[in-house]
């Protein structure tokens, strides 16, 4: 896809990105992080427990 082509067919909710040489529609979407990753004390002893069970 060409740039042009990418940015005719990027709707609202998305943007356009060059990656690995190809123009890419990419949707802007809420990241949602694995409990590991949290720095709260709180989520940390969770977490903790999480990967002692694998």
């Amino acid at each position: 896809m060409t740039r042009e082509e990418a940015y005719a067919k990027c709707p609202v909710d998305s943007y356009v990105e060059l990656y690995g040489g190809q123009w890419l529609v990419v949707p802007f979407a809420p990241v949602d992080q694995p409990p590991f990753f949290s720095c709260l004390p709180k989520s940390a002893s969770v977490a903790m427990a999480a990967v002692a069970a694998l």
